[in-house]
């Protein structure tokens, strides 16, 4: 064991070393650790050894570089329960973590032959499509694109989803007007999802301030208002820093 530990690059080992004082609290989120000279004279290693290690940290989302402040912890990876519809807003508030949402995109695209099957309406009907920066304590954590049949949810153009989320939004009736009565007032209370690995492409790399050609967990969603297809979503996400659980019962 201590042959295969010594073949172990230092600047892993060191990493190794940080990330473990972050599990057991030793340092704690938000906390600015020792500066790369200091961890030179503590470890007694190299300054690119020190360089190297932090960063494999900085790309796992174990540690973020303030620039002209120095490095400080993040925190643990965001846990999402699969066994229910979730909102990934509340699910922020739940677990304490402060959240934020940038629009990238909103506008009114056609649908092609596979958006359509996914909305379950024709091909060439217009679709409102909103794309979100999901962010947790400022941290840029996922994209969110979702999809509308136009015709019932042409309305969610207007409306701000940086400062109102967009489950409650549906939820509620303060904005119905006498057109939309049928159709807004909706509650997502059933959802199919689908899971894979995927490479991210570089403008959601930028997006998400990682490093270019990083997998990532891409998620497909339809949600429902009891039968019917209210959107359609593809959410990414870094897999290094977004957990999924599921709970199995028999």
């Amino acid at each position: 064991m201590n042959q295969s530990f010594n073949k172990i690059p230092l600047y892993c080992k060191l990493a190794d070393i940080i990330e473990d004082q972050i599990n057991t609290g030793e340092l704690k989120k938000g906390q600015l650790i020792p500066s790369e000279r200091e961890l030179c004279k503590i470890y007694n290693m190299s300054r690119i050894t020190v360089r190297m290690a932090i960063d494999e940290l900085v790309r796992q989302g174990k540690l973020e570089k303030v620039q002209g402040k120095g490095t400080y912890v993040l925190s643990k990876s965001i846990i999402q329960n699969l066994g229910n519809v979730y909102s990934f807003s509340r699910e922020m508030e739940k677990q304490g973590k402060i959240s934020s949402t940038k629009i990238t995109n909103c506008s009114v695209l056609v649908a092609d032959y596979k958006l359509a099957q996914n909305l379950g309406i024709n091909e060439d009907e217009q679709v409102v499509y909103i794309e979100r920066l999901r962010c947790a304590e400022n941290v840029p954590i996922m994209i969110e694109k979702t999809y509308f049949p136009f015709m019932q949810y042409g309305f969610l153009l207007s409306i701000d989803f940086s400062k109102k989320g967009l489950y409650k939004t549906l939820e509620k009736d303060v904005y119905l007007t006498p057109n939309l009565e049928d159709d807004y007032g909706k509650r997502i209370n059933r959802a199919i999802e689908t899971f894979k690995a995927t490479e991210l492409n570089n403008v959601e790399c930028r997006l998400l301030n990682c490093p270019k050609k990083q997998y990532g967990l891409l998620v497909k969603r339809t949600s429902y208002c009891d039968d019917k297809i209210v959107c359609y979503s593809t959410i990414v996400s870094k897999g290094d820093v977004f957990e999924f659980t599921i709970k199995l019962e028999s």
